[in-house]
């Protein structure tokens, strides 16, 4: 395949695997603020409301596809939906990659058609394009896995926005989790749970809720601000840690 053509990786299997490259440049759709602009008649400009917070976007990649030899039109367009809706699944925010870019992935759902144009001459071929929704953010690909907490207590945040980790724990008793000096303190644990920065859930493997066993300041989840953050936890007497891991989720705008 030409240079100017890639993978992409989405639901842990390669377009490429299926004969479906991407062609690139992309035309990236960047994500609009949310603003709340107030117009003042013989006033010079608005006042603007900013509610800190971005809108989702829909990226859509063009694909060359080839068919595979023996395989019917249908068939191969049924491998390419269930590759992107697998139909035992719930439908929620997936890691999608774009090989070129290796150091970044989407937070991404396709929710939208896909759509196949056939050529005549070579009924072998097809352009596909594939609609993503994605979240405003793309995430480095060295953030999106849980890792260990930090040897030396402190980590660095090299991106302009802030990061907001989920959080992996096996422990039992009470210990407190302390981020940039604020302690987030969780009471009579036993066994394996994780707490969601983007809902605040703190919750085991059953799904079963742990939230009134936390206590956070501000009832705010751990972020971790752009620039150097420090990251310890204490604990009880009696208290074991036998697991602490975080997923930092570095992002930035698209």
């Amino acid at each position: 395949m030409e240079d100017n053509f890639s993978g992409l990786i989405f639901q842990e299997k390669n377009s490429t695997d299926l004969g479906l490259w991407v062609q690139y440049p992309l035309n990236l759709v960047h994500p609009v603020a949310d603003l709340d602009p107030t117009h003042i008649k013989g006033r010079n400009g608005d006042f603007v409301q900013d509610n800190n917070s971005y809108q989702n976007v829909t990226e859509t990649f063009t694909c060359i596809a080839t068919k595979p030899t023996g395989v019917s039109q249908f068939d191969y367009e049924r491998m390419i939906v269930d590759w992107l809706a697998p139909p035992l699944t719930d439908r929620k925010y997936q890691w999608l990659q774009f090989e070129y870019d290796q150091g970044y992935a989407f937070s991404a759902v396709q929710k939208d058609p896909i759509n196949f144009q056939w050529d005549t001459d070579d009924t072998s071929s097809a352009i596909v394009t594939i609609p993503f929704y994605c979240e405003p953010f793309q995430y480095r690909v060295n953030g999106i896995d849980y890792i260990s907490l930090p040897n030396s207590g402190t980590v660095r945040n090299e991106e302009a926005q802030i990061a907001i980790p989920n959080w992996h724990f096996v422990a039992t008793g009470n210990f407190a989790l302390n981020v940039n000096g604020k302690p987030y303190e969780f009471d009579n644990m036993e066994g394996e749970f994780w707490l969601n920065g983007d809902t605040g859930d703190t919750y085991d493997k059953d799904n079963k809720l742990y939230n009134d066993q936390t206590k956070f300041p501000n009832l705010e989840v751990p972020i971790l601000p752009p620039g150097e953050n420090t990251i310890s936890i204490t604990t009880e007497s009696g208290a074991t840690i036998t697991k602490a891991e975080y997923m930092p989720r570095w992002r930035r705008l698209i």
